[in-house]
């Protein structure tokens, strides 16, 4: 998509804000009407998109019966409600599921979607247009109190100044501290195309160019604000939090302010549960001589997890309206004999049940079946993430099953995922999303290409990781340490949980064989464990610059990565 063109000096700007008093673009409650210091969500970003100058109006696109308790909300506002009837977009589904596994980011979500995407409907924008005429629309996310007027306007000048080369100008600021402006033309073609704006910073194999970040369409920002981490719509019980946590330390926060609390709250905050927890289900595992992961067997073999412990994680869980779910773990969840009891546990069918928001499986897809494709397009699991680590048949067999005996057979793990598609088309359903992954190390990285490229050319998603050796529990095969050379506190304690299969909580997802576990879900909370005396002691000592605190950590390589 081309992100060229422009119109002439002094063009007429609009400020757009699709709302939903009811549900979130995410599918969360929405926040819009609760007050925060003293206003309504949605009336405080109306009041500080006010402040923009040179916009010639501002537009609330609300649902038709909402239109009347908008305007009650933003009396006195200026900001002219215009009501509307219309499904969803068609690939609003896709990118809801997608974007649940990076909300922190303005990008980086499954498949190139952005947050541009969650709150900009470009055929409600273009229907606007057909009334309003406009050059230049400004679209901002409707739960956003930090939004920043200032730079706002230096997109704004951006545009003007580079009105032939650029029709779209954004930021890489945090999510909820800037919006989009979008040429009206653009609009319109998004919406008789009906893609996102996500499509236009998407790679592709086919036509590859530049990144956007590096062309005139964005915007720079303070560098504090381009590093901080952390989502800023007050969409989500996490994210309303951290907004609230922000303007008790600073009342009127500049960017350079928002980006530095950002780091430093990355830096040292622990929440009271972890937005993203891995539970494994099991040991058990179809390939046991898998090259690139590391295996658990004989007396450290744990599972299958006791379903009971699945139910006492699920009702903490869903405090938090954004938590994240991984099965997986050191062996194949989908050996677990009550599979599908968990799946209805963690995302039963029953539409007004709670459930986890995040669901994810990671496997080696190895022993998937029709009934299992059926239960995984049936509970809605958002993602498939097969670990396949092959593009062609005879490396794939390698690496599985490398000392010549089972039979890894990717054919046939293909045709399970074709199946898979199937019988999301039969349901209508975008879910699960397959992102196949490869572990790039010494032995398949002349696929890395094919495989990349393949894939999403195939299904549109893939995923890369680099090798790990535990902290050296596995050999190398790495195929280059990307480690920095200074190292500093890891993240993954502070965020990320790893659960195995006898109840017990891991120190972190390098240890596969439970030799540093902090404490048992079988005795205590998962909230007690996540705050207990261990975990605080490791995280502390990592502030303090001391890494030897136990043999993981002071072999670990892992640290610098999200």
């Amino acid at each position: 998509m081309e992100i060229q063109g422009g119109c002439a000096a002094g063009m007429k700007t609009i400020a757009t804000v699709q709302v939903d008093l009811e549900r979130t673009f995410l599918g969360t409650r929405s926040r819009l009407t609760d007050e925060l210091r003293g206003a309504a969500i949605l009336r405080r970003t109306v009041e500080r998109l006010r402040c923009v100058e040179g916009l010639q109006a501002i537009y609330v696109l609300s649902p038709a019966d909402q239109c009347t308790r908008c305007e009650r909300l933003l009396e006195g506002t200026a900001a002219v409600i215009r009501g509307y009837d219309a499904p969803p977009p068609n690939w609003a589904s896709l990118v809801q599921t997608a974007r649940k596994w990076s909300l922190d980011g303005w990008r980086g979500g499954i498949g190139g979607t952005t947050s541009f995407d969650e709150f900009t409907d470009c055929r409600l924008i273009a229907g606007l247009l057909d009334t309003a005429h406009a050059d230049v629309v400004l679209s901002v996310p409707p739960a956003a109190p930090l939004f920043d007027a200032g730079l706002a306007q230096k997109m704004i000048e951006s545009r003007k100044v580079n009105e032939d080369e650029a029709r779209l100008i954004f930021t890489q600021a945090p999510p909820g501290v800037a919006g989009v402006l979008l040429d009206a033309k653009l609009i319109r073609e998004l919406a008789e195309r009906s893609v996102p704006i996500g499509a236009a910073f998407s790679y592709k194999p086919d036509a590859p160019r530049k990144d956007l970040i590096f062309e005139s369409c964005c915007v720079d920002i303070p560098t504090p604000l381009r590093f901080g981490v952390g989502r800023l719509i007050a969409d989500t019980r996490r994210s309303t939090e951290r907004i609230s946590d922000l303007l008790d330390d600073h009342q009127a926060p500049s960017l350079e302010e928002i980006g530095e609390w950002l780091i430093r709250r990355d830096d040292t905050h622990v929440e009271a549960l972890p937005r993203e927890v891995e539970i494994e289900l099991t040991t058990d595992d179809p390939y046991p001589g898998a090259l690139l992961r590391p295996h658990v067997d004989g007396a450290e073999a744990r599972g299958p997890i006791d379903i009971k412990l699945v139910g006492k994680l699920f009702d903490e869980l869903i405090q938090y309206d954004d938590t994240l779910v991984v099965l997986g773990g050191f062996g194949d969840p989908l050996l677990h004999p009550r599979l599908l009891q968990i799946l209805e546990m963690l995302r039963p069918t029953d539409p007004g049940a709670d459930r986890v928001y995040g669901l994810a499986i990671r496997t080696s897809a190895a022993t998937l079946t029709e009934e299992t494709c059926e239960a995984l397009v049936r509970h809605r699991v958002d993602v498939l993430n097969p670990m396949l680590d092959a593009w062609t048949p005879a490396l794939y067999t390698q690496l599985q099953c490398p000392t010549g005996n089972g039979g890894a057979d990717l054919d046939r793990v293909l045709a399970m995922l074709d199946k898979l598609s199937t019988f999301r088309k039969k349901e209508t359903s975008v879910a699960p999303i397959v992102v196949p992954q490869m572990c790039k190390a010494r032995e398949n990285v002349h696929e890395l290409d094919e495989f990349y490229d393949g894939w999403l050319q195939r299904s549109g998603t893939v995923n890369v990781v680099g090798y790990s050796h535990y902290s050296k529990q596995q050999p190398q095969r790495g195929v280059i340490n990307m480690a920095p050379s200074s190292r500093t506190p890891c993240r993954r304690i502070r965020t990320r949980c790893t659960i195995l299969a006898d109840g017990s909580v891991a120190l972190c997802d390098q240890d596969y064989r439970g030799s540093r576990v902090v404490g048992d879900l079988k005795q205590e909370s998962l909230g007690a464990i996540w705050n207990s005396s261990k975990l605080r002691a490791v995280r502390s000592a990592h502030q303090a610059g001391q890494f030897d605190v136990n043999p993981l950590c002071a072999n670990c390589d892992e640290w610098h990565r999200p």
